[in-house]
């Protein structure tokens, strides 16, 4: 596979990931993920002027606590900041018209996809459309 079909391949997916994180910001407009928990129940929340319980026990996680707070660390807000980052690498390697990374060319021999690209596809080695020829 192309680094040009590498790139679109991660295009595509900051592309999803975004679409998902705003419409979950969009369903709860200006909400604060964190954990409630007691002996009873514990559950996601989400403070917008009212609290909202997600009970989340039923997943049968051994601890849900830290399944809870692993949930509520990857709030959409910090998934946008992440995917501005990872858009920011994407744009820095893109791609000349010989196919090797504009940026990773320089001073040594070119290696098309530029593992910085690679990098950014290994989250999305589970995906279908992932290439193994693509692995770091």
């Amino acid at each position: 596979m192309t680094a040009v079909a590498l790139e679109q391949f991660l295009r595509t997916r900051f592309q999803e990931e975004e679409r998902v994180a705003r419409e979950a910001i969009a369903g709860a407009p200006g909400a604060v993920w964190g954990v409630m928990a007691d002996e009873i129940e514990q559950v996601l929340t989400s403070w917008d002027g009212r609290t909202t319980h997600t009970p989340m026990v039923q997943f049968g996680a051994d601890d849900p606590v830290q399944l809870l707070t692993h949930v509520a660390r990857h709030d959409p807000a910090r998934v946008l900041r992440e995917l501005e980052a990872k858009q920011a690498l994407l744009d820095e390697h893109r791609m000349m018209d010989d196919g090797t990374c504009r940026t990773c060319h320089q001073g040594r021999p070119p290696r098309s996809p530029c593992t910085t690209l690679r990098l950014l596809a290994v989250p999305y080695a589970g995906h279908p459309g992932y290439n193994d020829s693509w692995r770091p």
